[in-house]
């Protein structure tokens, strides 16, 4: 039996949750017995007929996690345990780690990154817990070479117990309803190029950068527009700002879309661009956006910032702009916009590498060798 212990997992949206899924999906695929121990409600309908199984806990964060502990304690005394992959440090720090072999994820943003912050009780306190549940582990898997490095240099990690995996993924291929189909249809009616942002609306994802690009473009390619997708705490104060700015006949939110719906708008996507900017201790760690535009042939633009040097390969698969800085995201995005030859060049290649390298039908052998399996 494998072992999946998680605070991020379907039904869940995001990167993490979306991670975890495609892993246990992807293991129980191939026959394995798998065991999924998540955060969140029991008895969801969508826990039902899975090939693998699926225990919840409820209730009160630190308890929740003890409570987990103790049941994963259990199993692994009761059954053959292969090995255990956990969602992050957060996810094994109250497990005895002995005789286990555990695999713990690492995606960057929730390691301490400036080095003065270490000195403030409060993130050296962190540090120490993050140090210590790492200790007897079989191997971390950092998401990019960024995680990898920012754990080396503020955890002092022994290299050696550091392995690289990008994350898995698939493209949503189930029935396409003739409603979304024309729900898709209708937003893109004879708007070219159609630039596109999926993504969760925070600060740090960088949507201003965006609209401020499209306000200096606007009146040079009246014919684009700007589609932003997904919810989050920065959505009002976006929408307000593109008000003030007087975009509305630009830039339209979409909020929340369905799986067909997103794999429709990127199909019919000229430009997929997300400029994120590192924010405290938040920060995107590789992007895995990129790699679902990628597999959709769209080209990207994207920050150098965080792990997307590893999502992105400038010039080949998109372009990387400097982070935080609004003349170079512009005058890069100009660049896409009027290139017509170079953004299909870029989505040709994308498609290509993410065909050949990101698909969980080999990323999964990856993390099954990375135990030894």
């Amino acid at each position: 039996m494998i072992i999946i212990t998680t605070q991020c997992f379907a039904p869940k949206i995001g990167g993490i949750e979306a991670l975890m899924t495609g892993l246990a999906e992807s293991i129980s695929s191939l026959g394995k017995d798998v065991l999924v121990l998540a955060d969140g409600k029991t008895d969801l309908e969508e826990d039902k007929d899975k090939k693998y199984s699926i225990k919840r806990f409820e209730g009160w964060k630190p308890m929740r996690r003890r409570r987990k502990a103790q049941y994963l304690e259990k199993i692994c005394k009761e059954k053959d345990i292969e090995a255990i992959y956990a969602d992050s440090w957060k996810s094994i720090e109250h497990l005895n780690k002995e005789d286990k072999k555990i695999l713990v994820l690492a995606h960057g943003t929730e390691i301490p990154k400036q080095y003065w912050t270490l000195m403030i009780d409060k993130f050296r306190f962190k540090r120490n817990r993050i140090i210590k549940s790492y200790e007897n582990v079989h191997k971390i898997i950092a998401n990019s070479h960024y995680t990898r490095d920012l754990m080396l240099a503020s955890l002092k990690i022994d290299i050696k117990k550091i392995e690289i995996i990008h994350p898995g993924i698939d493209v949503y291929h189930e029935f396409i309803s003739e409603e979304e189909y024309k729900y898709v249809k209708k937003i893109i009616y004879k708007k070219n190029p159609v630039i596109t942002t999926l993504a969760r609306i925070e600060k740090r994802k960088g949507h201003k950068f965006i609209i401020n690009a499209i306000n200096e473009l606007k009146d040079q390619f009246p014919n684009l527009i700007y589609l932003i997708a997904g919810k989050g705490p920065y959505l009002n104060h976006i929408k307000s700002y593109v008000e003030s700015l007087n975009l509305q006949e630009y830039i339209l939110f979409l909020g929340w879309i369905t799986e067909p719906e997103k794999s429709l708008i990127l199909k019919n996507s000229d430009i997929f661009a997300m400029t994120p900017i590192t924010s405290g201790e938040s920060v995107e760690g590789f992007g895995m956006a990129f790699i679902d535009a990628a597999f959709h042939g769209i080209a990207a633009i994207g920050s150098d910032d965080g792990g997307i040097k590893d999502a992105i390969i400038d010039g080949k698969t998109g372009i990387l702009c400097k982070a935080n800085n609004q003349s170079d995201i512009s005058s890069k995005l100009k660049i896409l916009i009027e290139d017509k030859k170079l953004r299909t060049k870029l989505g040709i290649n994308g498609k290509k590498i993410a065909e050949e390298k990101f698909s969980w039908k080999i990323k999964v052998h990856e993390y099954l060798s990375a135990a030894n399996l």
